[in-house]
C-alpha cells in the first residue's frame, strides 16, 4: 500500500509541478497583462494631459491674443481721444474761419495718414449743386483743389438731403460703390479713389462738406475713424455757428459805431451850424447897422470936401484983398496957421473918404460872404467870392512881428458864371484858404529865427474853364505839406492835426460834402518839393440835380463862419 502510495506519489508529483508550472505563468502572464493596462492607461492619461494642456495653451494664447487686442485698441482709441483733444483745442483757440479749416484739414490728414482733406463750401442760392473747395491739406503728388468751381448737377437731387440730415458717405472704392456716372466723373476729376464725407452745418442749414480723400488706392474705412471724423465735424459745425455769431456782432458794432460817428456829427454840426448862422446873423446885423451911416457918411464927404474947398478959397480971396483986417483976426490966422490947414485938411477929408470906403467893402465882403439873401442856387461870380473871402482874412495876411506877410498870387481865368450856393461855397473857401494862413504859419514857427527873415509865405489861387461844362479851383500853399499818413484821413469828420481847442476837424468835411452836394469834387494833391494843393472840381450847371434846392439838404442854409 506504501509502494502503491510511493507510486501513485510519484505520479502526482509532475502534476503537482506542472499546475504549479501554469499557475506561475497564469500570474505572469496577469502581471503582464496588467502592467500592459497600466502602460495602456498611463498613455491615455498622458494623450489626454497633453490634449488639456494644449487646449489650455490655446486658451491662454487666445486670452492673451485679446488682451493685447484690446490694450492695442484701447491705446489707439486713447491716442485718438487725445489727438481729438489737441485738434479741437487747435480749432477752439483762433476765430479765423480760415484759420480753423487749415488748422483741421492738416491735423486731420496727418492723424489719418490720407492723401487729401478738404472743408467744401457750396454756394448759396445754387441747389447745392455748386461750390468750391476752401481750405485743404494735400500730399505733393497729388493735385489741389482750391478755388475750383465744382458743379455736380446730381448731388442736389441724390445726396443734399441726406446730408442735410446729418448722414455720412463713406466709399471704400467709387467704381464699386453704386455711384451714378457724373458723380464719378467729378470725383475722378480729383483723382479720389475712396473718400468719407461729412456734412457740414451751420444751424440748421447744409453749409458744406468735410471731405476724406485717399487718391492712391481704395481703402476701408474703420469705424474709429469715422466717429474721429465726426467729432472733427462737430466742432467745426461750432466754429462755423461761432462765426456767424461773432459776425453779426461785429457788423451790429459796426452799424452802432457808425450810428454813434453820425450822431456825434449831427450833433456837432447841429451846435456848430446855430452857432454859426447866429455868429452869421450878427454880423449880417453889424453889417447892415454899419451900412446905413456908413453911406451916409460917405455920401456927404464929397459935399464936404466941395464946401471946405469953398471956404478956403474964399479965405485966400479975405486975405488977398481985404488988408484991413484988425489985429485980432491977424492973430487969430497966425494961430490957426491958416496955410497948413489950407494944405492939410483936403488930405484929411481925402483920408476920411478913403477910410468910409473901406469900410463900405468890408460891410459889402461880409454881405457877398453871408449871402443871406440867397437861399437857392443862382449864377454867381466865383471869383467874387474868392476876394470877398480874402478881404475878411486881409488881416492874417500882414506880416507882424509873430508872423511872416504872406503873398497872395491870383492867376484868374475866365469864368462864366456858375450855378451854385454862393453862401456855402464861399465858407469852402474860407475853410481852404484858412488852413492854408494856418499852414504857413505853422512852418513859420517851425523855423530857426534866422531863416524866417528869408521864407516868404505864398498862396497861389488858380482858376480855369474845362471845356464848357466844368469850372476848376486850386489853392495851393509853400508851407510844409502834410504827412503822408494822415492824408487818408483829412476828410474824416472829426478829424484834426491842429491842438485841442484850435480846431474841430469839420472844416474839410464840411467842405468836401459842399462840393460833392454840388456834384463835384474836393481833392487833396501834395506837391513835388514842399506844400499843399487842394483843388476843387464843380460843373458849371446844376440842373441835373432836378431841383437847385435840393443843393441845401442836410446843409444850414447860413455859411459856417470858420472860428478862429
Amino acid at each position: 500500500m506504501l509502494s502503491s502510495m510511493a507510486g501513485a506519489g510519484s505520479a502526482i508529483a509532475p502534476a503537482l509541478w506542472l499546475l504549479g508550472t501554469f499557475s506561475t505563468l497564469s500570474f505572469v502572464i496577469a502581471a503582464v497583462s496588467f502592467r500592459r493596462k497600466i502602460h495602456q492607461l498611463e498613455h491615455c492619461q498622458a494623450q489626454d494631459l497633453q490634449q488639456r494642456e494644449a487646449e489650455l495653451k490655446q486658451r491662454n494664447w487666445d486670452l492673451e491674443s485679446n488682451v493685447q487686442q484690446r490694450t492695442t485698441e484701447l491705446h489707439r482709441l486713447s491716442e485718438q481721444q487725445v489727438a481729438l483733444s489737441e485738434v479741437i483745442s487747435k480749432i477752439r483757440s483762433p476765430l479765423d474761419l480760415d484759420t480753423i479749416f487749415k488748422l483741421a484739414a492738416t491735423e486731420v490728414r496727418q492723424l489719418l495718414q490720407v492723401d487729401r482733406v478738404g472743408i467744401f463750401r457750396f454756394y448759396p442760392e445754387s441747389g447745392y449743386d455748386d461750390g468750391e473747395f476752401v481750405s485743404e491739406d494735400v500730399l505733393p503728388p497729388y493735385d489741389s483743389a482750391l478755388k475750383i468751381r465744382i458743379h455736380d448737377h446730381c448731388f442736389g437731387d441724390r445726396y443734399a438731403a441726406r446730408y442735410a440730415s446729418g448722414q455720412i458717405q463713406a466709399v471704400d472704392d467709387i467704381f464699386n460703390a453704386g455711384l451714378s456716372d457724373c458723380h464719378i466723373a467729378v470725383l475722378s476729376q480729383f483723382q479720389i479713389r475712396a473718400n468719407l464725407i461729412i456734412p457740414l452745418r451751420r444751424g440748421e442749414a447744409l453749409w458744406g462738406l468735410l471731405c476724406i480723400h485717399q487718391c492712391s488706392a481704395p481703402r476701408l474705412w474703420q469705424a474709429a475713424e469715422i466717429e474721429f471724423v465726426k467729432q472733427i465735424a462737430v466742432q467745426l459745425d461750432v466754429a462755423l455757428y461761432q462765426a456767424e455769431l461773432l459776425n453779426q456782432t461785429q457788423q451790429k458794432t459796426q452799424q452802432l459805431e457808425r450810428s454813434l460817428q453820425e450822431l456825434k456829427h449831427l450833433q456837432l454840426h447841429l451846435v456848430q451850424s446855430e452857432k454859426m448862422s447866429a455868429l452869421g446873423q450878427l454880423v449880417a446885423g453889424i453889417a447892415h447897422e454899419i451900412n446905413n451911416p456908413v453911406n451916409f457918411i460917405y455920401g456927404n464927404i464929397n459935399y464936404v470936401d466941395t464946401y471946405t474947398r469953398d471956404l478956403l478959397e474964399l479965405l485966400q480971396l479975405y486975405e488977398q484983398y481985404d488988408t484991413s483986417a484988425s489985429v485980432e483976426v491977424q492973430e487969430k490966422l497966425e494961430l490957426m496957421d491958416l496955410d497948413f490947414l489950407a494944405e492939410d485938411l483936403p488930405k484929411l477929408l481925402k483920408s476920411m473918404k478913403m477910410g468910409s470906403e473901406r469900410i463900405r467893402e468890408i460891410v459889402l465882403s461880409l454881405r457877398n460872404f453871408s449871402r443871406l439873401d440867397q437861399a437857392e442856387a443862382k449864377e454867381v461870380n466865383i471869383h467874387e467870392g474868392l476876394d470877398s473871402t480874402l478881404r475878411i482874412l486881409q488881416h492874417r495876411l500882414k506880416p507882424t512881428s509873430l508872423r511872416f506877410g504872406i503873398e497872395v498870387i491870383k492867376n484868374y481865368g475866365t469864368l462864366p458864371l456858375v450855378d451854385c450856393l454862393a453862401g456855402q461855397l464861399n465858407q469852402v473857401f474860407m475853410n481852404l484858404l484858412a488852413n492854408a494862413i494856418d499852414a504857413l504859419q505853422e512852418f513859420y514857427e517851425s523855423l530857426p529865427p534866422d531863416a524866417r527873415l528869408q521864407e516868404q509865405g505864398k498862396i497861389t489861387i488858380t482858376t480855369q474853364a474845362i471845356d464848357s461844362d466844368w469850372v476848376h479851383i486850386s489853392i495851393q500853399d509853400n508851407g510844409s505839406g502834410i504827412p503822408v499818413e494822415v492824408q487818408s484821413k483829412l476828410f474824416d469828420p472829426f478829424f484834426t492835426t491842429k491842438p485841442v481847442g484850435k480846431g474841430t476837424g469839420l472844416g474839410l468835411s464840411i467842405s468836401y460834402q459842399v462840393i460833392e452836394r454840388h456834384g463835384g469834387t474836393l481833392e487833396y494833391l501834395p506837391l513835388p518839393n514842399r506844400g499843399a494843393e487842394f483843388l476843387i472840381k464843380i460843373p458849371i450847371r446844376q440842373g441835373y440835380f432836378g431841383s437847385k434846392n435840393s443843393l441845401n439838404i442836410g446843409l444850414p442854409s447860413r455859411p459856417m463862419l470858420i472860428e478862429q
